[in-house]
């Protein structure tokens, strides 16, 4: 049996420290659903940035249909147990995770506006208007709103890394340990 947490949320509210945290704490292996982009965008020949990313992951969910990237990260992650995907965007990757996991829980991350611009790294952009323009586009682009609406939980990602991690633990507590052995 095969447990899936996805996990999502705009960027840098903590998605991969979530993801990193399920890993070191619980033995769930991460997987990434930017990975299966990043490898497209490498086949193509063309530059890895979060802005190409962002507009090819657009261009395959309109040519090959809104749940191609959640089918090529399953297809990678089948092999495991335990298993935490980052990036879910589309109300269509939720549906097709939840049709195809033996079990599958949706954690959002969220954080404010703030904290996810302190939190940006090097590759994203570094002027407040161009890094919220990557919001904009996950949410009338991919439905990422109403994904965040379908969590089993949402977590508030402001405070300290101990605050997170104890919201984390709640949450494997009250949705997934029946499933697991922790």
């Amino acid at each position: 049996m095969t447990i899936i947490i996805g996990i999502t949320g705009l960027a840098r509210s903590g998605k991969d420290t979530a993801a990193e945290y399920l890993a070191s704490s619980y033995g769930f292996k991460v997987f990434t659903m930017s990975d299966v982009i990043k490898t497209e965008l490498m086949r193509r020949g063309m530059i890895i940035s979060k802005e190409n990313m962002s507009k090819l992951g657009d261009i395959m969910r309109e040519e090959y249909g809104r749940n191609v990237v959640a089918i090529k990260t399953l297809e990678k992650s089948s092999n495991f147990a335990k298993v935490a995907i980052t990036g879910m965007r589309s109300p269509e990757e939720i549906k097709y995770f939840r049709y195809e996991a033996d079990k599958f829980y949706l954690l959002a991350i969220e954080a404010n506006d703030d904290k996810r611009f302190e939190r940006r790294s090097k590759e994203d952009p570094q002027r407040r208007s161009e890094f919220y323009v990557r919001d904009e586009r996950d949410i009338k682009n991919k439905g990422l709103d109403k994904v965040i609406d379908k969590a089993n939980c949402v977590i508030k990602n402001n405070y300290s890394k101990k605050y997170f991690y104890n919201k984390i633990d709640e949450f494997l507590k009250e949705f997934v340990v029946k499933d697991i052995k922790v």
